[in-house]
């Protein structure tokens, strides 16, 4: 039972190979007709919103099984979508989410490929609100490749991202061969706009590999090339005070701060921690850790995989350097005791409540402050390595599209957040379009029923007052 529990716990950190896949089929999938080859996740809302913070929801939809493509999406409180960026499969996106680039909103994610320990390959996009790829990320130095934990931006226009470098290794403290095999997890800064190396971390030689809960069992007893013992697997990258660095590592289930020299400040859970007391600082595989003003710390203790608690806890710890004391001050627990295989996170909201994505359970909640579940989206297949909720405003540069299919027009305008309703437009030529019908916004794509004759159909998109804010090109009925 033991070897199959680590070997899962391996695979499940970001793997989109481990998780038990709903099959794509006519409920999970929509086609689209104004929007060739392009099929949208349809999300379910399990909860309706009630009192929640304003935005968007952001996830990036895993594919499912092979052919299916999945991408990110920005999604309203109905679970309708606003934006779809449709990848080809085998590529998978994860971390969308609004962050803040030269002063101006941004969508940032990692796309790539992963292998079945969980570990990606590939780079880190930037898009504006326009739609447009503005930058692209990748990971510095021979032989390492972008993986799929974080893309973090901090205000100096630099990156913080995640690798993993297979090395050989001598495991024998470990239970391993001596001619073992070892994931050395990699911490980059890099300016984006340059894609100039400003700083670089490496958990070997900082970390004993003793440190690890992976110790001592599989996979370090058989440690391999093709089966690296994952024995630190970093998964969150963040600023901390005073130009500190705030790190999680999944598999020795601590975090650390680490000065701008590479060597560790502190450690917080895990085998070695310098917090106390012990039931404070007791969390199993966490992600997301994050540190806030006042010395408040975030993380979503997955605690599964194997299972060390009874169910995944979103928690909030306020921390008291000084005297290295820890105090728990809010969990946001679901009140269906949701246990998390992998991935996961917690987002603070400015009303006190927050926005948990459920990372291997395929759903996102919005709680209140006192951990009310306020609103809860599901996704259809696959998963989301997070999720996010974030005020977005979208003004794509190409125009609306239209499609006729029989008596039914099909509008759409991927991205725009200030369509609130379609006139469908038409006539025997383009210099003579006129109204024949209308309807609201309803989400991607609008079909909007008709009765004409008429030659050509074009679509006209209009705001919340009113006022036309673009039109389609006409199409041939």
């Amino acid at each position: 039972m033991l070897l199959l529990a680590v070997g899962v716990a391996c695979a499940g950190c970001g793997s989109s190979g481990t998780a038990k896949k709903t099959p794509p089929g006519p409920s999970t999938l929509e086609a689209l007709h104004s929007i060739s080859g392009t099929s949208v996740p349809i999300l379910s809302v399990t909860h309706p919103a009630k009192g929640v913070a304003r935005g968007y929801v952001f996830v990036a939809q895993k594919g499912g099984d092979k052919g299916t493509a999945g991408g990110p999406l920005i999604v309203d409180n109905q679970g309708r979508v606003r934006w779809y960026h449709q990848l080809t499969e085998p590529l998978q996106a994860t971390d969308f989410r609004v962050q803040t680039f030269r002063g101006k909103p941004v969508l940032t994610w990692w796309q790539g490929h992963s292998n079945k320990a969980g570990v990606g390959q590939g780079e880190y996009e930037v898009f504006d609100t326009s739609y447009r790829k503005i930058a692209s990320v990748k990971a510095v130095g021979d032989g390492l490749e972008g993986d799929l934990h974080e893309f973090q931006l901090t205000p100096r226009g630099t990156a913080y991202i995640t690798a993993y470098h297979e090395v050989p290794a001598d495991l024998r403290s470990v239970g391993g061969p001596k001619d073992g095999w070892i994931y050395d997890s990699v911490v980059q800064e890099i300016d984006v706009a340059s894609g100039r190396l400003v700083f670089q971390w490496h958990s070997l030689g900082h970390v004993p590999l003793a440190d690890s809960l992976e110790a001592n069992h599989e996979p370090a007893r058989h440690a391999t090339k093709k089966r690296p013992l994952d024995y630190f697997h970093v998964n969150s990258v963040a600023d901390a005070p005073g130009g500190r660095i705030l790190i999680s590592a999944r598999n020795t289930s601590t975090i650390y701060e680490l000065a701008r020299d590479g060597s560790i400040v502190w450690r917080l859970g895990g085998k070695h921690s310098d917090f106390g007391p012990p039931s404070a600082v007791r969390f199993f595989y966490q992600h997301n850790a994050r540190l806030h003003p006042g010395n408040l710390l975030t993380l979503f203790d997955n605690g599964a995989i194997p299972k060390s608690e009874p169910y995944t806890r979103p928690l909030e710890l306020q921390l008291e350097p000084k005297t290295h004391r820890a105090k728990v001050v809010k969990v946001f627990a679901h009140p269906e005791k949701l246990l998390s295989p992998y991935e996961g996170n917690l987002q603070l909201l400015a009303d006190g409540g927050a926005f948990v994505g459920w990372g291997g359970i395929r759903r996102v909640t919005e709680f209140t402050g006192d951990g009310t579940v306020r609103f809860e989206l599901k996704l259809p297949f696959g998963d989301t390595y997070r999720g996010y909720r974030s005020t977005w405003e979208g003004h794509p540069s190409n125009p609306p599209a239209v499609a006729v299919d029989g008596d039914t027009v099909y509008a759409s305008w991927n991205g725009s957040t200030d369509v609130a309703s379609w006139q469908v437009l038409a006539g025997s030529d383009p210099a003579h379009l006129k109204q024949i019908a209308s309807a609201p916004w309803n989400g991607l794509e609008t079909a909007i029923p008709v009765q004409t004759s008429a030659k050509l159909v074009a679509a006209r998109a209009l705001d919340r007052s009113g006022t036309t804010i673009g039109t389609s090109a006409p199409v041939d009925r």
